[in-house]
């Protein structure tokens, strides 16, 4: 079976800066775009998140880890750009994986986030 890189993207939003509620959004997230994809460690290249600069508690990528230490998936994380009307306390990630040929990726966007794409959401 042939099998190529693909690259799948999900966002959350949060209702407040709080090191729990990023925790739990991003294991959530994680979770769901895993569930949504049948990603499991092994096919994955590595994730990326990006956070807005109203969220200060906690590094996404270390939330992730928060759950297994030896995390095996390089994780990185940024700030987001600031631009006019941005969606504030938002988190994104993409995760890049490898997957049969025919897979199409499922893209994840919860809460408030569902208004960045809401033709996929």
């Amino acid at each position: 079976m042939e099998r190529r890189l693909f690259a799948v993207r999900a966002a959350t939003q949060l209702n407040r800066d709080n090191r729990g509620e990023i925790i739990e959004a991003v294991c959530d997230m994680y979770d769901r775009v895993c569930e949504a994809n049948a990603l499991s460690v092994p096919d994955m290249v590595s994730i990326m998140f990006t956070m807005t600069s109203d969220l200060r508690s906690a590094n996404p990528a270390t939330a992730l880890r928060s759950r297994d230490e030896r995390f095996e998936v390089p994780l990185f994380c940024m700030q987001e750009p600031e631009v006019d009307n941005m969606l504030e306390r938002t988190i994104r990630l993409i995760i890049h994986y490898y997957a049969p040929e025919h897979h199409s990726p499922k893209a994840i966007y919860l809460h408030g986030a569902t208004k960045l794409r809401p033709d996929l959401s």
